[in-house]
């Protein structure tokens, strides 16, 4: 099904070379979303779930149909600057041999023209939507669970996520699978676990009582979920504890990556599961806390197909620091895939976009005057003032990273803000193709850029998207903090 969001103006005035789409495939559906970062309209399709049918994913049929709607809403094949997928179950699928990741990338290359493509897990594309690429971590709950983070130095670890048969333990169709459990419990006569409330619902969902043998759809499984978590937030007792047996399980999860070292105490949730249902969501965070009560709980920047489109922006405008790592992420720049040594779990390394050394050749004639806005800090000031922030940095080098130092872990960032709005790793400048950008480096507060004249930002760069600069452009971080750009003189240093 289309949807048109944004701005005015349809699919078709799309700029071909800023054109990037996002691919989203759970349990329970697909969506497809293309989106232009100049401000452009969005565009959004929608489609089924993928599954395994006889040991074949159903994946490259899903995408192919997503993009093939697209494209009839278009008025023939469009062409982007690059797509990404992001699935349940890619590194399950991918080791059994269930799904060829290159049926895949073929499909986007024909339907979209693009030789730019990443097809990965949601663990990857839900942590991008939800936090960005910098440091905490991500619980993602629909059909399946995953918990996601990402340390200081940029590497990632993952818990579960590893399929209805060993995993995805408190996800919607383990919960669901239970619910009914208690349900056929109930029905011969059985107390332990049973739920007389859940008998009925059951009946509803999954048809009479002889057909509940055959269920092995993950998806039908999961749909039930939302019956269990209302049936237990109405006193019933079994279906409480099959939710705080659940909750236990995905506060496990994210303790287990928040345990890491290097990850900021930081977590994000997000999926259908724990956005709908706030009751299940706060079991699970007050296990959590009961854990590590340093944590900071904060809301979800965004969705898994938000990451999925993050990934496609990052191909699209730095295409260098996104490499293949399996079995999280296969990425195919032209006719071959981005390859780089295979690390095993816990620990894969992912795109990051870290400081590089200083060549001797890069440009010296822009700054950044860095400044307190006092505009910009209104209702944020802290109760001692700001902090004083002004200076001239040159812009040497190909990367800068704006954010606020740390002794403790020996974060000393390119350019130095004390704002304590700004997060460790806030934004970076870099230069690309003939020019100087911002890009958001998965912060807490936000990157906001506004044009030489224009009024103070409302809006943030979405994580990964990268925003050229010209002279006079300001850049807000943090709670008062303003960058400026400007062309300078090559005589400052």
């Amino acid at each position: 099904m289309p949807i048109a969001t944004g701005q005015q103006g349809g699919a078709k005035a799309f700029e071909t070379d800023t054109r990037v789409v996002g691919v989203d495939i759970g349990g329970t559906g697909s969506r497809l979303r293309v989106s232009t970062g100049r401000g452009g309209r969005s565009y959004e399709v929608t489609g089924p779930p993928a599954a395994v049918v006889a040991g074949r994913s159903t994946v490259p049929d899903v995408v192919r149909e997503l993009c093939r709607d697209f494209a009839s809403e278009f008025g023939g094949r469009p062409r982007v600057a690059a797509a990404a997928v992001g699935m349940r179950g890619f590194r399950a699928m991918t080791q059994s041999g269930s799904l060829d990741a290159n049926r895949v990338h073929d499909i986007l290359a024909e339907e979209l023209r693009t030789g730019s493509t990443a097809v990965s897990s949601d663990a990857v594309t839900a942590h991008l939507g939800a936090l960005g690429a910098g440091p905490g971590a991500t619980l993602a709950v629909g059909t399946g669970a995953v918990a996601v983070a990402c340390d200081d130095v940029g590497r990632w670890h993952l818990a579960d996520g590893m399929g209805p048969h060993v995993g995805d333990n408190g996800g919607g169709s383990w919960i669901g699978r239970r619910g009914l459990d208690a349900a056929a419990r109930s029905m011969d006569g059985r107390r332990m676990g049973a739920s007389p409330g859940l008998v009925q619902a059951a009946e509803e969902h999954f048809g009479r009582r002889e057909r509940w043998t055959a269920v092995n759809d993950v998806s039908l499984f999961a749909g039930f979920a939302p019956r269990v978590i209302g049936a237990a937030g109405n006193g019933d007792l079994a279906a409480r504890e099959i939710l705080d047996e659940a909750a236990r399980f995905l506060a496990d999860g994210l303790c287990a990556v928040l345990n890491h070292p290097g990850v900021a105490p930081v977590a994000v949730t997000t999926g259908k599961l724990l956005t709908y249902a706030p009751m299940f969501r706060s079991m699970v965070l007050r296990h959590l806390l009961e854990k590590r009560d340093d944590v900071r709980v904060q809301a979800s920047a965004g969705l898994p197909l938000d990451g999925a489109l993050s990934l496609a922006r990052m191909l699209a405008a730095h295409p260098a620091v996104v490499q293949e790592h399996v079995p999280l992420l296969a990425v195919r720049i032209g006719s071959a895939p981005r390859r780089v040594d295979s690390i095993t779990l816990p620990r894969v390394v992912l795109p990051v976009v870290r400081p590089m050394a200083r060549p001797d050749s890069a440009p010296v004639a822009w700054a950044v005057e860095v400044s307190s806005d006092f505009e910009w800090s209104a209702g944020e000031v802290p109760a001692g003032g700001m902090v004083p922030a002004d200076a001239v940095v040159p812009l040497t080098g190909e990367r800068l990273v704006v954010g606020r130092p740390s002794r403790s872990r020996g974060v000393v960032p390119d350019i130095v803000c004390e704002d304590t709005g700004v997060s460790r790793r806030h934004c970076e400048i870099a230069w690309l193709e003939g020019g100087w950008t911002v890009i958001d480096l998965g912060s807490a507060n936000g990157t906001y850029v506004a044009a030489r004249g224009d009024a103070l930002p409302t809006e943030p760069l979405h994580p990964g998207e990268r925003r050229w600069l010209a002279d006079g452009d300001r850049i807000y971080v943090g709670g008062w903090t303003c960058l400026t750009a400007r062309e300078v003189t090559a005589s400052v240093h």
